[in-house]
């Protein structure tokens, strides 16, 4: 049998321990009393609340807006009251506004939502929808939809990728959705090619989900579509790891898919298509993956956006004692906290919840200059010195720490057990601050 395709530089195996849940149906969770929703949920300029203390919502109402072209509204999952707009500490360390909605349970939703759409739509009328849907990529980065999907007109894309690849171990929101929303994924797909005129699209899903592979190639009747099963490999699900797996394209340096003309969209955000195309329902609730030992029930769940980690907790029996570390993510990128009262984003794919069994700490040691680190990385960088030119601020030496695409598999190879990831992760932030404020 032929190898089965993958990324060349690089990557690492990690213990998937997807069993704990890749064989759970997503169960739907409603609203709870309460609902914090994130005004900035996406990348690029920042939203302002349109309501105030007192309002009443509606359910699928817009509730945070912007005006900058790169923007994604947000929407009230629920009806109810306004009850105030306040800051909250989010996993990042960055403070963000959250608005606070309590929940009537009339659930009363905007006219004309969450209903059978007929009749064809122009491009134009495309972009709009997905647009005021407040559709962002949900695999984690968070970019807007619509202008993903709107390269600009120099470029000229002829392949779209869907991308199921989930490498990240633990999560298994993209193989559950494979499996039970298959039609509407592959109508998404469908809606894509016809809107951008995009002749070809590629699945790629990881072998160690082969039930959704054959499942989505058995009902996919588009010769336009195809379904490619990948190397279980980290970080196969990286946007250029990907498209070198599927397509053996190289995005340069410094550029983005639609240079070299592809198009990159995770699951989620192709049924979230499906869905405000279809049936006009703006982006409110996701699925997402609730795993690790010290969850009593792991679970694939089709969560409201807005609600809170403890509602999830509740939802799912509660932890046990021996739960010592929260994760919103993936192990491998995903970021600790401890607050169980933080919400539910649009890029929340996982909540994982680790014991002493599962994740062990080791004191950091000197680099013993072993390479593992330069080998691991899919990047072809070297992260022991982006580490310590980021330690140092040296600056001057840390350009190629924007190449970064923290995998954090420099971290997980070092047998010195030293903090590449972190560091560099820090030092990048610190060189973009650097390189806008003129160097």
């Amino acid at each position: 049998m032929a190898d089965k395709p993958t990324f060349t530089k690089g990557g690492i195996h990690p213990s998937e321990r997807k069993h704990l849940s890749e064989n759970s149906p997503i169960k739907s969770m409603e609203a709870s009393e309460m609902i914090y929703l994130a005004v900035n949920q996406h990348i690029g300029a920042p939203l302002k609340p349109t309501v105030k203390v007192g309002d009443r919502v509606l359910r699928n109402q817009a509730v945070a807006e912007g005006d900058g072209v790169v923007t994604s509204k947000v929407h009230s999952p629920v009806s109810g009251e306004v009850l105030e707009i306040k800051q909250m500490l989010f996993p990042n360390e960055v403070k963000g506004d959250v608005i606070v909605i309590k929940n009537d349970g009339k659930n009363e939703k905007v006219s004309g939502t969450e209903q059978k759409m007929t009749g064809k739509i122009s491009k134009e009328e495309f972009f709009e929808i997905v647009k005021n849907a407040g559709i962002i990529g949900m695999g984690g980065a968070g970019f807007p939809t619509q202008i993903k999907l709107n390269p600009p007109k120099d470029k000229n894309c002829d392949v779209f990728i869907i991308n199921a690849a989930e490498c990240e171990p633990y999560l298994t929101t993209d193989n559950r959705m494979l499996l039970e929303f298959t039609a509407e994924i592959l109508e998404g797909a469908k809606i894509v090619l016809d809107m951008t005129e995009i002749k070809k699209c590629y699945i790629g899903i990881e072998e160690n989900k082969k039930e959704a592979f054959d499942k989505m190639k058995s009902e996919n009747k588009d010769s336009r579509i195809e379904i490619k099963l990948l190397k279980t490999k980290y970080p196969q699900g990286a946007e250029k790891q990907l498209i070198y797996a599927l397509t053996k394209r190289v995005v340069p340096i410094r550029k983005l898919p639609f240079d070299i003309g592809v198009i990159v969209q995770n699951v989620a955000t192709v049924k979230a298509i499906y869905d405000a195309v279809m049936f006009n329902k703006p982006l409110t609730e996701r699925v997402l993956t609730v795993s690790g030992l010290g969850i009593k029930e792991p679970s694939n769940i089709l969560a409201p956006i807005g609600i809170s980690v403890q509602d999830v907790i509740d939802f799912c029996g509660g932890i046990s004692e021996e739960t010592k570390y929260m994760i919103n993510g993936g192990p491998m990128m995903g970021k600790s906290f401890d607050n169980p009262m933080l919400p539910v984003t649009k890029t929340t794919s996982g909540l994982l919840f680790l014991t002493d069994k599962e994740v062990v700490e080791e004191k950091e040691n000197v680099c013993i200059r072993c390479g593992r680190c330069i080998m691991a990385c899919p990047m072809g960088l070297n992260p022991t010195f982006l580490k310590e030119s980021s330690d140092r601020r040296d600056y001057d030496k840390m350009d190629d720490v924007l190449d970064c695409i923290e995998c954090g598999s420099c971290s997980f190879v070092c047998p010195s057990s030293r903090q590449l990831a972190s560091s560099i992760v820090k030092g990048k932030q610190k060189y973009t601050k650097y390189i806008k404020r003129g160097k």
